[in-house]
């Protein structure tokens, strides 16, 4: 993602339709969206001595500019296309030995991720599996007594 500042215009072909990531993820909109944040809350600190602002802090506007100016929301929505743009411009390497290890961990393991061993759904579970006539959840198990004789 390229960083756009205010003044470039956005460039939108016809059959695209503009996206509002175009408008959130530039630098001064983040910033502005920023310095509005404390400006809010301390408008709404100002609300309990002020009685005008204690009437626009009361409305229903208010409630939705509460979710509009929550610090850690605003953190969210404005680190998703920062950390979209960091991705995007990273390079990873592929390592040989992590492949192997995710080649043997698919055969170790069942479809589900579960140990073969301890998953049953996997007949090579033994008597975990439920198909089992050994495991007490199958129907046909049979609790057999040892006679002391």
């Amino acid at each position: 993602m390229e960083d756009r500042d205010v003044a470039t215009p956005i460039q939108v072909k016809d059959s695209q339709p503009l996206n509002i990531g175009d408008w959130i993820w530039r630098r001064m909109c983040a910033k502005v969206w920023w310095l509005t944040v404390p400006l809010y809350w301390g408008g709404m600190i100002a609300s309990l001595r002020v009685e005008i602002l204690g009437n626009l802090y009361g409305s229903a506007l208010a409630g939705f500019m509460n979710v509009l100016f929550f610090p850690p929301i605003v953190a969210l929505i404005l680190s998703y296309g920062f950390l979209r743009a960091w991705l995007t411009a990273a390079h990873f390497d592929v390592d040989d030995e992590a492949e192997k290890y995710w080649e043997r961990s698919r055969a170790r393991n069942s479809p589900f991720g579960v140990l073969r061993e301890f998953d049953p759904l996997d007949p090579v579970s033994g008597s975990n599996w439920i198909g089992s006539p050994l495991n007490p959840s199958h129907p046909f198990y049979v609790i057999r007594r040892r006679h002391s004789s």
